[in-house]
């Protein structure tokens, strides 16, 4: 008995290590990563309203998504494209997503989007939808 309480103790020490090295690590290549690229999901672009993953990058005049792994075309995201508040997951949600992603909604002339985005980027992120919006 004490033998599988000690095993359960390392293997989870062991399990709390490896996911606090991998978030450090996923903090600094946000950090120093790619400037004007950003690692998003996304819901409500071009009519569809399920949760998709991939990437925002900025370029001088507008943003565009480009889906994960690249596999669909680069979709540019509205010019008029505005945050209205911030949440976290719904129960339903936290299925297709990490519960710890905050989810910015959006308000533009095609819908409403969302942009679900961790928590150190959030920041990151707004500021590319203020630098972008025209009011």
């Amino acid at each position: 008995m004490t033998e599988a309480v000690l095993w359960g103790l390392l293997c989870g020490g062991g399990a709390t290590l490896v996911f606090h090295a991998k978030l450090r690590r996923s903090r600094a290549h946000s950090a120093v990563g790619r400037p004007g690229t950003m690692t998003v999901a996304l819901k409500g672009l071009a009519g569809k309203q399920r949760w998709r993953h991939g990437r925002v990058r900025t370029a001088a005049e507008h943003l565009t998504w480009q889906p994960w792994l690249r596999v669909g075309p680069a979709l540019p995201l509205p010019a008029d494209l505005r945050p209205l508040r911030h949440r976290r997951p719904r129960a339903t949600e936290m299925w297709a997503m990490n519960p710890q992603v905050v989810i910015i909604e959006c308000q533009s002339s095609a819908g409403d989007i969302s942009l679900g985005v961790m928590p150190w980027n959030v920041e990151l992120v707004q500021e590319l939808l203020h630098r972008h919006w025209a009011p």
